[in-house]
């Protein structure tokens, strides 16, 4: 049996201990990633047949007590490469691209454009437009973080410039990191972990 809470716990405290490497010099940037993302609602454009907006990143508290400030993305190399990839896997080739991403608000905001000549794009873009999908997830480098501490009195970091690499479709928020330790530990028939926000 695979404990969860355990899982999570190793995956904090790997991340914890690649930023004190990457705040001492003595490792590179750790790619990182926040399911935080969810679609924000569906817009109709001229000559669209509908699109839907994604909430990429709150400037809200995650689960673990992290910020990501919303002036702090830096976007330019991501909006030079914008892939939208399916469950942060670099393996597969991307499901479509973000045409748009923006800030309003609190908030880091995108739409996608699908591949629909690719079956498999096209299957999982019908199920956002369905409603059956209705979450995703940013990969990130920080660049600049410094810790806090949030009203509960849990420890979080304040990710103050942190630069995007992609943006997935997740079918659940989940960590990948998780994913693989689940499957390292011998769960082969398991295939996602649902990761529930407090």
């Amino acid at each position: 049996m695979v404990d969860l809470a355990q899982i999570e716990a190793d995956i904090r405290s790997s991340e914890l201990e690649a930023l004190e490497q990457y705040r001492h010099g003595t490792a590179a940037a750790p790619m990182l990633y926040r399911p935080m993302g969810h679609v924000l609602r569906g817009i109709r454009e001229a000559g669209d047949q509908g699109s839907l907006v994604f909430v990429a990143s709150e400037e809200t508290p995650d689960r673990v007590g992290d910020v990501i400030a919303l002036d702090g993305w830096e976007t330019q190399a991501f909006e030079a490469n914008p892939v939208f990839l399916f469950a942060h896997d670099h393996r597969l080739p991307p499901i479509g691209v973000v045409p748009k991403l923006w800030k309003e608000g609190k908030s880091l905001l995108n739409t996608v454009r699908w591949d629909m000549e690719d079956p498999f794009a096209a299957a999982i873009a019908g199920k956002y437009i369905r409603g059956i999908m209705r979450a995703e997830s940013v990969g990130f480098r920080p660049i600049e973080f410094a810790e806090r501490e949030n009203d509960g009195g849990k420890k979080g970091i304040h990710f103050t410039k942190q630069e995007l690499m992609e943006i997935s479709a997740v079918s659940v928020p989940m960590h990948p990191k998780a994913l693989r330790k689940m499957l390292e530990q011998g769960q082969e028939g398991a295939r996602y972990m649902i990761v529930v926000p407090q």
